[in-house]
């Protein structure tokens, strides 16, 4: 070969390894996919990139969308007009499309989408698919659609539960990406929380009332008669009902509401309307506790009956220093001092956390605060009858003289 030609076939050759560097690279930004049983097609997913979720389902022939924002370093539900989503929940569902693996790959035509239930949802609802729409932060750029279809069993695994007496068990899911019907397989998600519902991707953090030291509860109108209030004066102290109990009754600390709201949780957030209706004639529930923190909470019910309605303020007055112990020894008040303040810091989290809540209603399952709203008289016992008398002395038995 002549030196002249091998020197043109330089340039041809360069220009082919630069179009293999960028393909590789294209490859592995993230962005594009490859079909390979066993393989993770979405395994390149830019997780740090996704600024917006948007799930779509068609159940009723009305397409219900839901969507998720990334904003101010923290994830927001858009359909609870911004409400603080639950973080780990997204978390946990995209770092599922990252890990799948692809356990069967097929390619269909457009009149076969139907029967794996991949149709896309804003056409139809019958057959229609779950679609995921994952976009950066601008909420426009699609980084990747995917279209969740009909859930199958495990080869086998129908004929073995049904001899059990058990249903079949969906662990696999199919899957289109990027609307190719040239991109469908067979993964080993089925992607459960795929719920377009707002209240699913709710942060359901609430508030938590530790050591109470006075419940008050106050009906409204002609059931004020049931109200009632108890106190404690010290961690070690008893409860007691703060007014006069009738003749032959006494309070009955057993059936007392001593631990109120102390790890609850809501369903979902009220609607204007529900959170309005607090105003006329809500049922209080007013909680003191010994770090100074105050609950009050309205009390209302949703028409169907199933949850209540409830309002949280919390309030709190903390003292800005310490009141040193009668007795207390001066190498002592350096370390005293010191874990009043960490204490004090704690408590003024806890406050800013708790008081994050006052803006809202929310519902609640009804046992929530039921089980804090008893009347009065379900408070109080009878009191039992003292014995006045001496109990009767066995009589002294009989001894025949031998």
């Amino acid at each position: 070969m002549k030196t002249g030609n091998f020197s043109n076939l330089i340039p041809p050759a360069i220009v082919l390894i630069v179009l293999i560097v960028i393909g590789m690279l294209i490859k592995g930004s993230g962005t594009s996919t490859s079909i390979v049983i066993g393989k993770e097609p979405l395994n390149g997913l830019p997780l740090s990139k996704i600024g917006s979720i948007v799930i779509t389902k068609n159940s009723d022939q009305t397409p219900s969308t839901l969507t998720l924002t990334r904003a101010d370093k923290q994830w927001i539900v858009e359909n609870k007009n911004g409400y603080p989503a639950d973080a780990d929940r997204i978390e946990k569902f995209i770092r599922e499309f990252k890990d799948m693996k692809v356990l069967r790959e097929l390619t269909a035509g457009k009149s076969q989408l139907g029967r794996i239930g991949l149709l896309d949802p804003d056409n139809a609802s019958i057959n229609s698919a779950t679609r995921i729409s994952l976009l950066e932060a601008d909420g426009e750029s699609i980084i990747h659609t995917l279209h969740l279809g009909k859930e199958l069993s495990a080869p086998g695994s129908e004929t073995q539960n049904s001899q059990q007496g058990f249903g079949g068990f969906s662990d696999r899911r199919f899957i289109m990406i990027d609307s190719k019907r040239s991109e469908i397989a067979v993964v080993d998600q089925t992607f459960s929380n795929a719920s377009p519902e707002p209240s699913d991707w709710l942060n359901k953090d609430f508030i938590k009332v530790d050591k109470p030291n006075s419940i008050e509860v106050i009906y409204p109108g002609s059931e004020a008669t049931n109200s009632w209030k108890i106190t404690k004066s010290s961690d070690v102290a008893e409860w007691k009902l703060d007014d006069k109990v009738a003749d032959g009754k006494i309070f009955d600390t057993a059936s007392a509401p001593t631990s109120p709201l102390s790890s609850p949780s809501f369903n979902d957030l009220a609607t204007d309307a529900e959170k309005a209706q607090l105003d006329k004639n809500a049922t209080q529930i007013k909680i003191g506790t010994f770090d100074g923190l105050n609950y009050h909470v309205k009390v209302g019910q949703t028409p169907s009956g199933s949850d209540r309605v409830i309002q949280v303020e919390t309030t709190g007055s903390l003292p800005e220093n310490r009141t040193p112990g009668e007795n207390e020894k001066a190498e002592d008040k350096v370390n005293l001092d010191k874990e009043w303040a960490e204490k004090q810091e704690e408590l003024k989290e806890k406050l800013r956390k708790d008081s994050a809540f006052n803006v809202y209603a929310y519902r609640v399952s009804s046992y929530t605060v039921e089980s804090i709203l008893k009347k009065r008289t379900e408070l109080l016992k009878d009191k039992e009858k003292e014995e006045t008398e001496s109990p009767a002395q066995p009589p002294v038995p009989f001894i025949k003289p031998q």
